[in-house]
């Protein structure tokens, strides 16, 4: 091999820088704006300098992907949208408590159509998301805390790990008291009506 072709490129510099920011990851439109062809980049995860992590998705080797790179390529998973971490993954990814969800959670429009089956590590789910329930952590799209907690009171998290992510939230600062008062009202109530039955 010769020099020239083992050192990287300004374009490839380039492209590392983005996928840094991602977690490891890029798309081919973040190729194509740096000025690569759509073959260039087949051709290079052919070669093994990148990997094909999805349709339209890549991931540079060499970047430490880390504990949110699963959830920065669930997120770009769904071509042509991006995905948002929700649910049980979402609380997950706020780190308020002791969920360990068996598939990562994302959201996308209503609208969205997904062209080919969703991985088995993906629970798919079709919701419009006002832009106040999004947000990100490092990079990563996701809902809000409050958001999720509230998803995951919908579908009956047990109510001992809602209530300890409200705690954790609040003790983080990432729920005002307000909302934690909220939050408390709705989830206590669950307990309430177990008490009565």
């Amino acid at each position: 091999m010769r020099y020239s072709e083992r050192m990287p490129t300004d374009r490839f510099t380039e492209l590392a820088e983005v996928a840094a920011d991602r977690h490891g990851y890029f798309e081919l439109a973040d190729s194509r704006e740096i000025g690569y062809a759509d073959n260039t980049i087949a051709q290079m995860a052919r070669r093994g300098r990148i990997e094909r992590v999805s349709q339209g998705v890549y991931r540079i080797p060499f970047l430490p992907a880390g504990r949110l790179g699963p959830y920065m390529a669930a997120a770009l998973w769904p071509a042509g949208v991006r995905g948002v971490i929700s649910r049980a993954s979402a609380l997950d990814l706020w780190e308020v408590g002791d969920v360990n969800p068996a598939k990562i959670h994302i959201t996308v429009p209503r609208a969205h159509r997904v062209q080919r089956g969703v991985p088995a590590v993906y629970e798919l789910h079709r919701e419009d998301l006002a832009a106040d329930e999004v947000t990100e952590i490092e990079g990563v799209p996701v809902v809000t805390l409050e958001r999720a907690i509230r998803e995951c009171h919908a579908l009956h998290l047990a109510t001992d790990l809602l209530e300890q992510a409200i705690r954790h939230g609040r003790e983080q600062g990432l729920l005002s008291t307000a909302q934690a008062r909220r939050l408390e009202a709705e989830v206590g109530s669950d307990r309430v009506a177990v008490g009565r039955a």
